[in-house]
């Protein structure tokens, strides 16, 4: 769990930095204390379903709320994972917020790879998604799929990520999650 803990913390972290303009934070510690500011604010007001034989938990690590959707096995020391966390946008745009997500985490993670983007309709509303690769990610041989959507200033962050030789495998069943996430407030 410490190996996809650490992943999720840097993604929020990453994607609480997207705001900060001429004001990026240096250190990890700056990075987390930064995105506690807007990080969890549509926590509690969506639902998502596991796949079939996954477990489902609701947790916080560094002060960031999420939801893990955790597969039953690990693959070479990994399990492929989903998870879901919320950030207040403020009063940027979404497309705004894409490209500022973009820009950070390729300034923030080391080789950082866009694989591909695009539009998805998720809960009704206007999603985007984008899959990429990092060394965060364990580099080539770990994918994430992120798929984002923002309702009323808050987005919800829902991310897959597993190894590329499973990648066939754990890609549908991350996308039948993504189909089943429902904001509820």
């Amino acid at each position: 769990m410490k190996y996809f803990s650490l992943l999720v913390v840097a993604g929020a972290l990453f994607l609480g930095a997207c705001k900060n303009g001429n004001n990026t934070p240096k250190t990890s510690k700056e990075l987390l204390e930064q995105a506690q500011k807007t990080m969890n604010t549509g926590a509690g007001k969506f639902s998502i379903n596991a796949p079939e034989g996954w477990r489902k938990t609701d947790t916080t690590l560094g002060g960031i709320k999420l939801t893990f959707l955790l597969a039953p096995a690990e693959t070479d020391g990994f399990r492929s994972n989903i998870n879901v966390v919320t950030e207040t946008v403020g009063k940027v745009s979404f497309d705004e917020y894409h490209n500022a997500t973009l820009a950070t985490m390729g300034k923030y993670m080391s080789n950082f790879q866009l694989i591909g983007s695009g539009e998805k309709v998720i809960d009704g509303q206007p999603g985007k998604w984008f899959k990429y690769s990092a060394d965060q990610t364990g580099g080539k041989d770990v994918v994430a799929l992120n798929h984002t959507v923002v309702k009323d200033g808050i987005a919800y962050i829902i991310t897959g990520v597993t190894k590329v030789q499973d990648e066939a495998k754990i890609t549908p069943l991350i996308e039948q999650s993504v189909a089943s996430f429902k904001i509820t407030q």
